[in-house]
């Protein structure tokens, strides 16, 4: 469901995104670093390509919180973790 991170510019897996959305809406899209700090936030699904501030992370994982909403109202909420590959 989940396309991983490896943003090393070689036009695969460059961007942290929710893979193969159809009728979804993505309301809520956060990723922490393992301080807890918030390095990526966005209520769509543009995706996280592996930077915070504009500066390249280090490998390492991070946690993400997704929330997807249904055409019938109903809401899903996603939380995991994701490893950083460079």
């Amino acid at each position: 469901m989940f396309q991983m991170p490896s943003p090393n510019g070689d036009g695969k897996n460059d961007v942290f995104r929710i893979a193969n959305l159809t009728f979804q809406n993505v309301q809520e899209f956060k990723v922490m670093n393992r301080w807890g700090q918030e390095v990526f936030s966005a209520n769509d699904n543009r995706g996280w390509n592996g930077t915070f501030k504009g500066k390249p992370q280090d490998p390492a994982t991070f946690f993400y919180v997704i929330r997807v909403a249904y055409p019938d109202g109903s809401t899903r909420l996603f939380k995991g973790d994701v490893t950083l590959v460079r």
